[in-house]
């Protein structure tokens, strides 16, 4: 019975050594508000402000477009019924055709914004999400959730975004993007 007892003994502290030697398991969790983290460090105010100057230049061509529709739309009402029918069927036309270029235009200046979007954000969220996965490691959290509006609670003590913006700020320094 001893032999027994000793032998329970041996196993019960190899297996708590094997336990103890063995990483263990991640069990925190974490939140960010993503898009913060992105448009917040250093390399996102700069893009953002790139983008807003890129929008601001289609928003105005698309404002010129509109004025020529709006033109084309009162001269119709004011003087459709002095016009001829082949002017009125003309300004038709040309009101038709203004708004055609206009429904282009604002699809191309969609696509553009989206692109201009894509390329001045996307290498930006590739970096905090490097950073967000070397921070977890670092803390054992188990998961990073991004913050949303279905989210009924959350601690602030789980929010890391300030850290994460703080981190890529540092990796900015120490790495900064290649000029394109």
């Amino acid at each position: 019975m001893k032999r027994f007892g000793s032998i329970a003994a041996t196993l019960l502290f190899c297996a708590a050594s094997a336990f103890a030697q063995a990483p263990a398991a991640p069990t925190g969790v974490g939140l960010i508000n993503f898009q913060r983290a992105i448009e917040q460090n250093e390399e996102g105010v700069k893009a953002a402000g790139v983008y807003k100057q890129e929008v601001e230049k289609l928003k105005t061509k698309l404002d010129v477009s509109q004025k020529k529709i709006t033109e084309l739309q009162d001269k119709l009402e004011k003087n459709g019924k002095t016009m001829s029918d082949s002017e009125r069927s003309a300004a038709g036309r040309e009101l038709d055709r203004a708004q055609k270029d206009f429904d282009l235009d604002r699809q191309d200046a969609q696509n553009i914004v989206d692109d201009k979007q894509d390329e001045l954000f996307r290498p930006i969220a590739d970096r905090v999400k490097k950073v967000v996965e070397t921070y977890a490691k670092e803390l054992n959290l188990a998961v990073v959730v991004n913050i949303s509006d279905d989210m009924i609670y959350a601690n602030d003590v789980v929010d890391i975004t300030t850290e994460i913006i703080r981190r890529v700020n540092a990796d900015i320094a120490k790495n900064p993007a290649k000029p394109k």
